[in-house]
């Protein structure tokens, strides 16, 4: 792959992991809110949100980390690449 591009990558995986900081940021917040004005059959819904959240960001931080290991190794990806399967990734996705 070429440089230009796999820098373009990984502009957008940093976009990615900043937007889903932002995310859980936001819900947190909400979750606060909630709380504090005694909402509480919202809050199910909103901490399962916030989970969802924390998974992605996950495999946001995961596929970043895997583009900048590429990028100082020179290398390009497996043909078999595949989201949820990054190394360092602890997180089993059942295939």
């Amino acid at each position: 792959m070429d440089r230009e591009i796999e820098l373009a990558h990984l502009a957008i995986a940093e976009k990615a992991v900043a937007e889903s900081e932002r995310h859980i940021e936001r819900e947190e917040q909400m979750i606060a809110d909630l709380e504090r004005g005694g909402h509480h059959q919202d809050l199910n819904l909103a901490l399962q949100t916030l989970a969802n959240y924390r998974r992605m960001h996950v495999e946001h931080v995961a596929h970043r980390n895997l583009l900048l290991k590429m990028l100082q190794q020179g290398s390009t990806p497996d043909p078999t690449f595949r989201p949820g399967h990054y190394e360092g990734n602890s997180e089993t996705h059942g295939d």
